[in-house]
């Protein structure tokens, strides 16, 4: 983050948002920034620099507002539908067609809730996850806790909760 000033001779602030891969750039005119600061550290691929449309898994666009004021919004659906192809290829891949189609470990299209109702995983007593389980319900814990970040805040509740067992997850907190 840095004070800057506009054509105009306004002040702004611009940012430079860098996580692993990923960079986004915020000013009036980011493409400089990227190819003659940012771009004298990285390499940069040619076709990732421009508008953005993903950063960090979130579907990133241009809307207008009512009052007419264009702005950025960002969106988790992209990360949400990504998180659950992978988890439906998880239980594919490890239960087999049979069990999915006798709907044991079949994921609804539309969930009503988060959790069901009464679910309390503070009390679970169902059997402990073996590690390659606990291991992959920790990952999961992971994915819903970065899209709690991207904007699905509505789940926050009860990521926390679940997010409490992760020394010691149960089958019922990974069903």
């Amino acid at each position: 983050m840095r004070a800057s000033k506009r054509t105009d001779n306004t002040d702004y602030y611009e940012y430079v948002l860098l996580y692993v891969d990923d960079c986004l750039c915020i000013s009036t005119n980011p493409e400089k920034i990227v190819r003659d600061e940012i771009g004298k550290y990285f390499l940069m691929k040619e076709a990732s620099i421009g508008e953005p449309d993903i950063y960090l898994g979130g579907k990133v666009r241009k809307v207008q507002l009512d009052t007419g004021v264009m702005c950025w919004s960002f969106s988790s659906s992209q990360y949400v539908q990504e998180a659950c192809r992978n988890v439906r290829k998880y239980l594919k891949d490890k239960y087999g067609d049979d069990k999915i189609q006798d709907r044991q470990y079949l994921m609804p299209k539309k969930a009503g809730a988060a959790l069901s109702n009464g679910s309390c995983p503070e009390i679970d007593v169902t059997p402990e996850l073996l590690p390659e389980d606990a291991a992959y319900y920790q990952s999961l814990i992971g994915v819903l806790r970065w899209m709690v970040e991207l904007g699905r805040v509505d789940i926050g509740c009860e990521v926390s909760m679940l997010s409490s067992c992760l020394a010691l997850p149960r089958e019922g907190h990974l069903k």
